[in-house]
């Protein structure tokens, strides 16, 4: 099954920080806020009240930070991914700071 948002929502599959270096897993209530998720699928853009469409600023890929209170939390064939507007994206990262 393949998830295909609409409009200008975005689809965001969380990368794991859940183990430290030292091999210590951090509980959910210890980790930091915002989240850093890569994002797996993008809607069509933002419809505005003229008809025209907006194209997204996020793209496949691109490693987003963004706020788990504004986002909802789906599960698809056992994965679990964030379902979110682009409005509610805090930052993109670039490539030599996506691995941070």
């Amino acid at each position: 099954m393949e998830i295909r948002p609409l409009g200008d929502h975005i689809v965001v599959q969380v990368l794991s920080d859940d183990t430290m270096s030292s091999g210590i897993v951090l509980p959910d209530t210890a980790k930091d806020n915002p989240q850093r998720g890569r994002v797996v699928a993008v809607g069509s853009g933002r419809l505005l009240s003229t008809g025209t469409r907006v194209p997204l600023e996020i793209h496949l890929e691109d490693v987003v930070l963004f706020n788990e209170a504004s986002a909802t939390k789906v599960r698809v064939e056992g994965q679990d991914y964030w379902l979110l507007k682009e409005d509610d994206v805090l930052a993109t990262l670039s490539p030599s700071m996506a691995h941070i």
